[in-house]
């Protein structure tokens, strides 16, 4: 059976982190696995929480990082510090169930490269909850996005924007991490496509962020500033053929 790498990226997220890793180690009693939180120097103190279960719970690992900020950085020193044959991350605010890593690493023991938990096959979806800052634009622009960056670059996949994934070891040996936010899920998908990976997409229903302040965005002027960068990605890789 596969170890598998838990990678959580963290700023402000004080509420969120304890529930998540204790429902997240519940999804994985049954088999090897090491959690590794990569905390940008939170001031709410995600990382004393982390580092208080890490003391208790040699599978448990913090990572506080002074002077370095950003997701996919996080991202990938989480990925340089693991040691799974298998790496998982997911957003870290409790919109994404870690139940749903079940269903991943089903995917991967099927034989599949990678596994992406997907908002926009049947099955998946998005909750839009009343007075939360989920708002029924914010999934529109999601939706509409991920319908153009489909048609730019590969339509059998749907969702270029998901950000909870398994992936295996030699994949993440082969392609490395490229962007500063969100696009580098669209940049990364694509070039797993384009070398022949054999890639799942597994339904789920994306909810609304449980407390803190969303990273992607609270009003338009900041998603349509996202929605820019994704797009310039996408045009960037149908143009030059990148792998």
């Amino acid at each position: 059976m596969n170890k598998v790498s838990v990678v959580l990226p963290t700023f402000n997220e004080k509420d969120n982190i304890l529930p998540l890793i204790l429902d997240i180690q519940s999804q994985l009693n049954n088999q090897e696995y090491e959690i590794i939180v990569v905390d940008d120097d939170s001031p709410d103190g995600t990382w004393r929480i982390v580092q208080e279960l890490e003391e208790k719970d040699d599978r448990i690992h913090i990572l506080r990082r002074c002077g370095r900020s950003g997701l996919v950085s996080a991202i990938s020193e989480g990925i340089d510090l693991s040691s799974g044959d298998v790496v998982v991350w997911m957003d870290a605010d409790l919109s994404m169930p870690p139940e749903k890593i079940k269903d991943l690493l089903g995917k991967i023991d099927d034989g599949y490269d990678l596994s992406v938990a997907s908002r926009y096959v049947p099955g998946g979806g998005m909750v839009i909850i009343e007075k939360s800052q989920d708002s029924f634009l914010a999934i529109f622009l999601s939706l509409f996005m991920n319908v153009v960056i489909q048609r730019m670059l590969d339509p059998s996949f749907k969702d270029y924007t998901s950000g909870f994934v398994a992936v295996r070891r030699k994949v993440l040996e082969d392609i490395e991490l490229r962007g500063d936010y969100g696009e580098y899920f669209i940049d990364f998908i694509y070039r797993a496509i384009k070398k022949g990976y054999k890639i799942a997409e597994v339904p789920y229903v994306c909810g609304a962020r449980k407390y803190g302040v969303s990273k992607t965005g609270t009003n338009i002027v900041q998603y349509l500033y996202r929605g820019r960068k994704y797009l310039w990605t996408a045009l960037r890789l149908r143009l030059t053929k990148e792998r």
